[in-house]
C-alpha cells in the first residue's frame, strides 16, 4: 500500500474516534451530569455487580477431590433461562462456556491467575442440557500451574458424558 493512503485511512480513523468521543462530553458545570459520568466509570473499575456475578454462577457448586498435584474440581450445571445465552438457536455461546471453563480451573488451583487459557470446541452444547464441567492439574512447575479441563454433555445413554470443549490453561500462583 502507498503511504498516502495509509496516512488518508489513518488521519479519516483518528478523527472518527475524536468524533465519537467528543459526542460524550458534559459540561463542567452540568454537576448531575459530572457525578453521572463518575459513577458509571467508578461501576466500570470496580467490575460486575455481585448480583450479576451470582446470575452467572447460579447453580455452579464444585465439589473437590484431592489429586496428586493439588486439587481436582467437578461441577454439575443445569442452567437458568437467564443464563441460557446462545448466538445461534440451540447452541449455547462458547465465551459463556469460556467463561466457566476459567472459573472451574481456578478453583483447581487457587489462589492463582489465568496466564493462558486455550479452548477447543469440539462439538456444539445446547442450552437446555446438564453440563458438567471438570478441572484437573496436569503438572506444576514452582509457581506455574498446567492445568486440564473439559465441558461436558450427556451422550445417548445418562451415564455417557461426552467432551464438547477441552480446555488447556497456564495458572500463576502469586509471588508469596
Amino acid at each position: 500500500m502507498n503511504r498516502r493512503f495509509l496516512v488518508s485511512f489513518f488521519l479519516r480513523s483518528f478523527r472518527g474516534y475524536q468524533c465519537l468521543a467528543e459526542g460524550y462530553r458534559t459540561s463542567p458545570y452540568n454537576a448531575n451530569a459530572v457525578s453521572a459520568k463518575n459513577a458509571t466509570l467508578q461501576s466500570f473499575l470496580q467490575g460486575p455487580s455481585s448480583e450479576t456475578m451470582r446470575s452467572l454462577f447460579q447453580g455452579y457448586r464444585p465439589t473437590f477431590k484431592v489429586h496428586p498435584l493439588g486439587w481436582e474440581v467437578e461441577s454439575l450445571l443445569l442452567l437458568s433461562p437467564s443464563q441460557q445465552m446462545c448466538y445461534y438457536d440451540g447452541k449455547l455461546f462458547g465465551g459463556y462456556l469460556a467463561f466457566l471453563m476459567d472459573r472451574i480451573l481456578a478453583d483447581c488451583c487457587r489462589p492463582a491467575f489465568t496466564a493462558n487459557l486455550n479452548t477447543s470446541f469440539v462439538r456444539p452444547v445446547p442450552p437446555t442440557a446438564p453440563i458438567r464441567l471438570r478441572a484437573w492439574p496436569d503438572k506444576v512447575e514452582g509457581r506455574k500451574i498446567y492445568l486440564k479441563g473439559s465441558v461436558q454433555i450427556q451422550g445417548e445413554n445418562s451415564d455417557e458424558w461426552l467432551d464438547a470443549i477441552q480446555a488447556d490453561a497456564l495458572f500463576i500462583k502469586p509471588k508469596v
